[in-house]
Formats: structure tokens, sequence, C-alpha cells
């Protein structure tokens, strides 16, 4: 009795995720698609990813303050902006207030992206959707737990954020033993995720949802406990009117959304006189790693990251978006990581140092029997040609 209970529930929970909500089986933008992935940039959102691509590849260290920036980082990983990995580890520090006073503590941050079908032999698949929403082993949580050993020294804290199945898959790391024996879990963020492991997860637990987004509720918790699987939701409406595909792409990284929540996922507000969801990280993007989570091994890809776009193809689409009405010439102006530099008062002031220092070079190389000999030649010559226009 109690296996075909199972077997329906998960037929239940398989034909709600692939046919009520398809977008779960392909990350990335409403948005018509093109190019060599699944679409070009055309929303606000895909823009503030390709910045946090190149500030990750040119090693920047960014101040994370709400959650709308921690999302920005877990949908990093898709391949429509990289090709590095759905699995990201950083080293920051994260301030914040306490009843005691402020607390500073260093911390690794794993970030981890969501369903993803178009990478070749990727453990994102809807194969990981099925097994996480019931809380079973697969092999994205079992990568992620290995990156975790290869990368972060024993015994550090660590700060876990994911996006659709990287949330359930968070909650599930959370919740593994060897981690919590062998580290101390700080903090869970997810984002459109439903509740995993809800009773042995470590450290502070925050899902946020927008109101249109279904994803948070598929997972076994919404048959086995339907109330925390709701009430545990923090939500904030994007404006998508019932669209959940759309809210599940693009409003976690909207700031006037998620602005009032810190980075962690705690909203912002007081609670007897101290200040709630003041949590702020410091990250430096040059110790970032990203690895691979493929089936049957789990490598480290580096410390920066290939976009799959340069920065001035970049801002080409930048330019055509903006062209084509999906954003503003304001929007656009937020966004300078892909605007390739150019400063003419600087290549100018170069270039007459670079003329200088060559006119210094030669002066210091003339002496004086030199100027000599250059003078009675130019003599001769004049001579010669003297004698030549006399003959004629």
């Amino acid at each position: 009795m109690k296996k075909r209970v199972l077997r329906f529930l998960a037929t239940a929970l398989a034909v709600t995720t692939v046919f009520v909500n398809p977008i779960v089986s392909e990350a990335g933008s409403i948005l018509p698609s093109g190019g060599e992935y699944n679409y070009v940039l055309h929303t606000e959102t895909d823009f503030k990813l390709m910045d946090m691509v190149y500030k990750i590849q040119n090693g920047e260290t960014v101040t994370f303050e709400n959650a709308a920036q921690m999302a920005t980082l877990t949908k990093v990983g898709y391949a429509d902006y990289q090709t590095a990995g759905p699995i990201s580890i950083t080293e920051g520090r994260m301030t914040y207030n306490t009843y005691w006073g402020t607390e500073d503590k260093e911390v690794y941050v794993v970030a981890l992206s969501g369903t993803e079908t178009i990478v070749e032999n990727q453990t994102t698949t809807i194969k990981e959707d099925l097994l996480s929403g019931f809380e079973l082993s697969n092999e994205y949580k079992t990568n992620v737990k290995n990156a975790i050993i290869d990368r972060i020294p024993a015994g550090s804290n660590i700060i876990l954020a994911g996006h659709s199945l990287g949330g359930m898959i968070a909650q599930q790391v959370a919740a593994d033993k060897y981690i919590k024996d062998n580290y101390e879990v700080l903090n869970t963020v997810t984002f459109g995720s439903p509740l995993i492991k809800g009773f042995t997860r470590e450290g502070m637990v925050k899902r946020l949802g927008d109101t249109s987004d279904k994803n948070p509720f598929y997972s076994v918790s919404t048959f086995l406990n339907i109330a925390w699987q709701y009430a545990g939701v923090n939500h904030e409406d994007g404006g998508y009117n019932g669209d959940s595909p759309a809210a599940h792409c693009d409003s976690y990284l909207r700031e006037d959304v998620w602005g009032s929540y810190d980075c962690c996922g705690e909203k912002k507000g007081s609670t007897l006189w101290v200040q709630t969801g003041t949590r702020m990280l410091t990250l430096n993007f040059a110790t970032t790693s990203f690895y691979t989570s493929l089936y049957g091994t789990t490598s480290v890809v580096g410390t920066s990251i290939i976009p799959t776009k340069t920065p001035v193809e970049s801002l080409d689409l930048a330019k055509q978006a903006v062209a084509d009405g999906y954003i503003s010439e304001d929007v656009l102006a937020k966004y300078t990581t892909f605007v390739p530099a150019t400063n003419e008062d600087s290549v100018e002031t170069e270039v007459s140092e670079v003329m200088e220092s060559d006119a210094e070079v030669v002066e210091a190389d003339t002496t004086e029997d030199d100027i000599e000999e250059v003078i009675d030649t130019e003599l001769d010559d004049t001579a010669v040609a003297e004698d030549e226009a006399v003959v004629e």
C-alpha cells in the first residue's frame, strides 16, 4: 500500500512538474530565443547577469547587500552566460547585527544554478528534479558535496544559495551529515525552490518565492507537510499576474522586488530594537572556483570564467535591445562592465610620453664627435651637389 501511494505521488509530481510548469526543464528568458544557447540578451536581468560574469572574470571585489544580488550569482551558473559549470565557490566576509553587536565572519559562498538540459551529460535534468523533490540522493547533490570538500577547508563557515533545482540541492547539502559534522552551515537561501529536508537542515534557511511562481511547491512536502511548504515561503509580488515561467526566470534578480531582503534572504526590519536583515557579503571574485557537475565525475574548472559573449558582443546586443524597446538607455547606462573602455586623453598622454622618452635616449646617445661628423658629411654632400650643377 505504501509503495502504491509513493508511486502515485511520484507520478503526480512528475506530471505537474513537466506539464503544468515546463519552465523547470529549460532555464532562461521567456523572450525570443537565439544564438548558440537558449537565448540572447534582451532583458535587464540578462544584462545584470552578464555584468556579474565580467566582474567574476576580472576578479573584482563586490559587496552584496540584498537577495537580488545573491540570486544573480546563482544564475551565473547557467550555460547561457558561461560554460564553466553550475557550481561556484567564492571566499568572502559576512557582517551583520546581533543582539550583542556586529558580527564579522569569514565565509565561503556556494552558489548553485538550477534545471538545465542543454549541457550534455550535466546532472541538472528532470531526473534530479524528481530525486531531489522526493528528498532522495542524486549526483548533483553528490557533486556539490565533493566540490565543497575539494575547495573549502574543514571547519569553515558556509553559505548556500540556489535557484530552482539549485535551491533544492542546497537544502539537501545543508542537511547532509558529513557537511554538518565538518563545516558550519550558517545560511541557506533559495529562489523559486520548494521545501526539502525541513527537519534536518543546519543553519538559517530562507525560501523566497514570487507570488506567481509555482515552483516553490513542487516537492513531496506539498503532500506530507503542506503547512510548512506554503508558510515557509517569503512571498513578494513581481507583477507577473500568474505567469509562472516569467516569474521563475526573472523575478529574483529584480531589486525592486527583492531589495528589501538581505543577501541571505531575511527581510529587513527590526526586532527588539535590533535591526534584522542586515547581512552583507563582501566577495572576492578573484577566489571564485567553478565546478562542472557531470555524471560520474566532478572537476575544477578554474578561478575565472569565459563568457559566452565578448564585451563587444554584449554591448552590441545592449544597443539592439534599446533599439527594439526591451530596455531603456538608463538601464543600459547601469551596466558598464561589458562596455569597451576608450580614453583618448590617456592614449595621447602615453604617445607623448613615449616620444619624449625616445628623444631623451637619442640626446643621451649623441656625442660632440657624432655632431661634427654629421655636419662634415652634410658639407661634403653640398659641395658635390654644387660641382654637379657647374658641370651641367
